[in-house]
């Protein structure tokens, strides 16, 4: 009978655990900082982790991503998929030394300058998968090696 009352109690107390580690959950907000680099142009760095191409995430519903722009290019978050996000440039970035800007077909959330910042805003739990689109250099001539990365970016709402 003890080792029964035992083994409950335990039970019990690895459910709790669980269920407060599960209220815990995602964080409510993560940074992703877009850099510039000779071989293969873009890459981008989540929450100061490691800069690669393919990233993953996980938020809180109702959290928020924000996307800083610091590569020498126009650059434009994607949304391929998933439930709808509210999308808001919060900081139009400054150009330097008087570069010229060739934007390509950019639209409304491009961050259009180096420093440039866009808050993404997850209200709906969901998978959301994102590219990040080159609309066009600041400086003429950018030389890099080997073929142009496309980054991707996944984010998973609960």
């Amino acid at each position: 009978m003890t080792r029964t009352l035992t083994t409950i109690a335990a039970v019990i107390s690895l459910a709790a655990a669980l269920a407060a580690g599960a209220s815990a959950g995602a964080p409510t907000s993560a940074t992703l900082v877009i850099h510039h680099q000779v071989r293969g142009c873009h890459s981008w760095s989540l929450s100061g982790g490691p800069s690669i191409v393919h990233q993953v995430t996980s938020l809180a519903r109702a959290g928020s991503l924000t996307v800083t722009n610091n590569d020498l290019m126009v650059q434009e978050l994607v949304k391929t998929s998933g439930p709808a996000v509210n999308m808001k440039l919060v900081k139009q970035g400054s150009m330097t030394m008087g570069a010229k800007m060739h934007m390509g077909k950019a639209g409304p959330y491009a961050m259009a300058h180096m420093g440039a910042m866009l808050k993404v805003t997850f209200s709906q739990a969901g998978t959301y998968h994102f590219n990040l689109m080159d609309r066009g250099d600041y400086y003429k001539g950018i030389k890099t090696v080997g073929p142009d990365n496309k980054p991707t970016l996944t984010v998973k709402v609960s």
